[in-house]
């Protein structure tokens, strides 16, 4: 466990750092090798964590095949105890946007092996068990996967990503659901004046919503990291560029008290896959949504941070979910941090 402090002498932000809690193994997978892209989000009391890819056999360097899954895990906050549900999707998918709602998780787009999915479904309990509710909620415009997303003011935004796994491409997509009015579907809102996005960090504070980072790539072009922030702010429809640069692809983020969103981790710069990459950043950034800026940064945090996961947040806890450490490489631990 350590510290980690941040900031203004009178207002320090304090995080420990926890790093035992650990995925269990799954049919397919007696132990498990952790998860990119899984859905996860509190509900009812529960950590779930549902899908994910991984390299189960081989690393990528050794000729390893990528796999999907449709387990779901449920970990109860109160009795430490796994429950997991096998072959719980009717397709494997990963790289999708977790929202928790008071009534479920609601996941939203991802992919598997071949196609990008443009389904939107909450998982809810349901007695003893969870169930999947895919009517209460509207398909995406388009399919996507590797997009970003957060909630503010009772309403849904799914920012950029990828509509297909052919001829990969990424998107301007920008797309709002209003929780009041599900039956107008997700509105097509005007998007942020700069490159297109995959891999991005989106966290909402109030009814703002806030864009980190991504890349941007397409057929027989390079890709492109991008360190600009950007806020939308609804009330006027538009968006603004934020001041510094913001390294944190692929990375999460989470608002914090009434001013404040604290980025955690990500890609600061891309390596070539290997056995020799030095793992992703550790760092913790301190952002001022009052004067839409990065304003400080916290101590490195002792663990490694992966990145192509989720935070989840419940009190004064957040649980960053699996995900990977190096490229190809998974971690089955979830960390954990209490402010």
């Amino acid at each position: 466990m350590n510290t980690s402090c941040l900031g203004k002498k009178e207002k320090k932000i304090e995080v420990q750092w926890e790093n035992s809690l650990l995925l269990p193994g799954c049919a397919g997978m007696s132990e498990n090798v952790g998860l990119a892209g899984a859905y996860s989000g509190i509900v009812e009391g529960k950590l779930l964590v549902l899908g994910g890819a991984n390299f189960p056999d081989k690393y990528p360097w050794e000729g390893g095949a990528k796999a999907w899954w449709s387990t779901l895990y449920s970990y109860d906050l109160q009795t430490g105890k796994w429950t997991v549900y096998d072959d719980f999707l009717d397709r494997p998918l990963a790289y999708g946007v977790s929202i928790s709602l008071p009534e479920g998780l609601l996941c939203i787009g991802g992919c598997d092996r071949t196609q990008c999915s443009d389904n939107v479904f909450l998982i809810k309990k349901e007695e003893d068990t969870f169930v999947i509710d895919s009517v209460s909620y509207p398909s995406l415009p388009v399919p996507l996967a590797n997009a970003t997303g957060a909630m503010g003011d009772n309403c849904i935004y799914i920012a950029g990503g990828q509509e297909t796994m052919v001829n990969e491409q990424s998107t301007h997509h920008f797309y709002m659901l209003d929780l009041m009015h599900k039956e107008r579907g997700w509105q097509e809102m005007p998007d942020w004046n700069g490159p297109s996005l995959s891999y991005a960090v989106g966290v909402a504070q109030g009814e703002r919503f806030y864009l980190f980072s991504g890349r941007s790539y397409a057929p027989d072009e390079a890709m492109v990291e991008h360190t600009e922030g950007y806020v939308f702010e609804p009330s006027i429809g538009k968006w603004s560029k934020m001041t510094g640069s913001f390294p944190v692809m692929a990375g999460t983020g989470v608002s914090y008290g009434e001013d404040k969103i604290l980025l955690i981790g990500g890609v600061e710069e891309i390596l070539p896959t290997s056995s020799e990459h030095p793992g992703f950043s550790r760092k913790l950034r301190v952002v001022s949504t009052s004067t839409n800026s990065l304003v400080d940064s916290l101590e490195e945090c002792p663990y490694r941070i992966p990145v192509t996961t989720n935070v989840v947040s419940v009190g004064n806890q957040i649980f960053i979910v699996s995900g990977e450490v190096q490229p190809g490489i998974r971690t089955p631990f979830i960390l954990k941090g209490s402010f």
